[in-house]
């Protein structure tokens, strides 16, 4: 099966789901681009990742998502994320309005990704994340809007040129029964 299409069913088995920073690599900005703890190793172990995309009303911040849970099952909380000063940033949860501060800190990446962030401050989502070269998540030109997949369609799109993101998300194909062929 080629590629793009085990991408598009896994992303239908997955649902709806779906400050400068860096080293070794450069500076990275942690908006328009796929942050993950790490890269599943099989389909049931836990993952954490956050996107951001523009949003449509130019110099009104970010829209993204955080993602947690497997590549089988999982959870998202849709927010909006402004920059609030050097190594800072506010985060509004659209649910239920909770806004909270974090503090940025730049970190050494694994073997395998060119930048690491730190997200630091009052949320379940404060941790340690990490992202690739590659991994930019930009949509010039197009209106985006706070779409519950937004990770899950960054890392759909992402696998195409990363074999390691693709194996990772064949491996969650075939977990849950999505023929090859």
């Amino acid at each position: 099966m080629r590629r793009g299409m085990k991408a598009l069913m896994i992303g239908v088995a997955l649902g709806s789901a779906g400050l400068v920073a860096g080293c070794k690599g450069g500076a990275a900005t942690p908006t328009e681009r796929l942050w993950v703890s790490g890269v599943p190793t099989s389909p049931k172990a836990p993952l954490t990742a956050f996107v951001t995309m523009r949003s449509e009303n130019k110099g009104e911040g970010y829209l993204g998502a955080f993602y947690q849970g497997s590549l089988l099952r999982g959870g998202h909380e849709v927010f909006e994320w402004k920059d609030t000063g050097k190594d800072r940033a506010s985060v509004r949860f659209l649910q239920d309005d909770v806004e909270v501060k974090l503090t940025l800190s730049p970190c050494n990446p694994s073997t395998g990704f060119d930048y690491c962030l730190e997200l630091r401050g009052d949320s379940p989502y404060a941790r340690r994340y990490q992202s690739r070269k590659r991994w930019i998540v930009r949509r010039p030109g197009r209106t985006r809007d706070a779409a519950a997949g937004l990770v899950t369609h960054a890392m759909l799109e992402l696998a195409d040129d990363d074999d390691e993101l693709a194996q990772a998300l064949d491996l969650a194909a075939e977990a849950a029964g999505i023929s090859h062929e």
